[in-house]
């Protein structure tokens, strides 16, 4: 198989884990990244919303900036994921992170009242933090690979192998996360240990 399938099979695998944090708040439930996904989806409803947004963002930049110390965000809107494919779930949950100061401005201005109940607490935004976090590690490994014109199985594999090692590392560190995390590194030892028995592994690493 190749290498983008294998990482979405357990990544995916890993975000089936993420339904029941009770240690951050027990009404947290992040069934397949449904709390961002609703609150893109009621952001962009609209062409009027998705300007409306956006001028909320060009005001805040013109006011010298989001935050402490200030940041320019990037004038863009926000990003939809497609379910079958966890890189799109990164990057829409990355996207929401980047621009969440002007989100929750957006989500407080009385003509948003309607769509004000998907602004997150501080709880939520935690989670999806470490989320992100835990699919940056895969994200960047994968466009690592890809990077490459012809990734051969001896390039591959010793990522395969380094993307483990990086994953049980950050799961010491996000412990509330961590079966999620653990859940990754199982399917992908599970891949590589197939690997290890196979004639193509021997001669990729000159064994």
């Amino acid at each position: 198989r190749c290498f983008p399938h294998v990482i979405n099979i357990a990544v995916k695998s890993g975000l089936k884990e993420l339904t029941d944090l009770p240690m951050y708040d027990p009404d947290i439930v992040l069934d397949d990244e449904d709390v961002p996904r609703k609150l893109v989806t009621a952001c962009r409803a609209s062409g009027q919303r998705r300007e409306a947004f956006e001028n909320i963002i060009k005001a805040g930049n013109d006011a010298g900036g989001w935050g402490n110390p200030p940041q320019i965000l990037r004038v863009f809107g926000l990003l939809k994921d497609v379910e079958t494919r966890w890189s799109a779930t990164f990057l829409m949950i990355d996207r929401v992170l980047e621009q969440y100061l002007a989100i929750d401005k957006f989500l407080a201005d009385p003509q948003q009242e309607e769509i004000s109940c998907h602004a997150f607490d501080s709880a939520t935004l935690q989670v999806l933090q470490d989320i992100r976090r835990f699919l940056q590690i895969p994200h960047i490994v994968q466009e690592i690979v890809s990077a490459e014109k012809t990734p051969t199985l001896s390039i591959v594999l010793p990522m395969y192998e380094k993307l483990i090692v990086m994953l049980k590392d950050l799961a010491k560190d996000l412990a509330v996360i961590s079966h999620a995390i653990n859940a990754t590194v199982g399917k992908l030892e599970e891949y590589l240990g197939k690997s290890r028995h196979t004639k193509m592994y021997s001669l990729a690493m000159g064994k």
